[in-house]
């Protein structure tokens, strides 16, 4: 398929998800940009935004910049089941309220924004319990209709641990990356990054933030990421 056109937009620290949703509102309506994404977050979505957005409010933001629908495909195993899979919405919520009550790690703030953007009756938004991400990407490019996916960064680039913006290889976590896909070919997605700070050096051929991870490794860095699909724009 033909690639879609979007804008691509340079992010601050931990604004990725903010900046892609930007990028996707923005191929609505070019009223919307990253600096008018960053205030409805603000305003709408989380007091503190420099902390990075998790998956529900990455939906409720989307809904937010004017997208009646959102659906999230998720296989996220830590708070999620299989057995939960094809459950009706509210049946779906009150697994999650049952998970909220019992569980004690550290997804608990994504269980409660993924319940809070579910409950809402102003929208009709969808939770999808599934890893067969390729075919999600198809259906929505296939419509012309850009979305947003989560991957391991740190995986992908073969990058080392951080922590506290330290080297830390030892006691370092991986950051997770919130891109646009805005089209695909046989080999994989073409993708619209908003990070830009490190690509220099060996990684230098990514800076200007368009560029195509082959289906296969998409599927291996995605893990425990998320898709986003926004519709029905007003």
């Amino acid at each position: 398929m033909r690639k879609l056109k979007i804008t691509r937009y340079k992010q601050k620290p931990s604004h990725c998800a903010i900046a892609a949703c930007a990028t996707v509102a923005n191929y609505y309506n070019s009223n919307i940009n990253y600096e008018k994404t960053q205030e409805i977050a603000k305003a709408k979505v989380a007091e503190n935004i420099d902390y990075g957005l998790d998956s529900g409010e990455i939906a409720i933001l989307l809904n937010h910049l004017g997208f009646n629908k959102v659906s999230v495909i998720s296989t996220n195993l830590h708070i999620f089941d299989y057995s939960w899979a094809g459950l009706s919405k509210n049946n779906l919520l009150s697994k999650i309220q049952e998970m909220k009550k019992s569980y004690k790690g550290i997804y608990i703030d994504v269980l409660k924004s993924l319940y809070n953007w579910l409950k809402s009756d102003k929208f009709d938004n969808n939770l999808i319990i599934d890893y067969d991400f390729g075919k999600y990407i198809r259906q929505s490019l296939d419509k012309k209709q850009p979305l947003v996916l989560s991957f391991n960064w740190t995986m992908y680039f073969k990058y080392s641990k951080y922590k506290n913006k330290k080297l830390n290889p030892i006691k370092g976590d991986f950051d997770e990356h919130a891109v646009v896909a805005y089209g695909y070919n046989k080999k994989g997605v073409y993708i619209c990054d908003s990070h830009h700070e490190c690509y220099k050096y060996r990684l230098k051929k990514y800076r200007n933030g368009l560029y195509n991870i082959p289906w296969e490794h998409l599927m291996s860095i995605m893990g425990w990421g998320d898709i986003y699909i926004p519709e029905c724009y007003e």
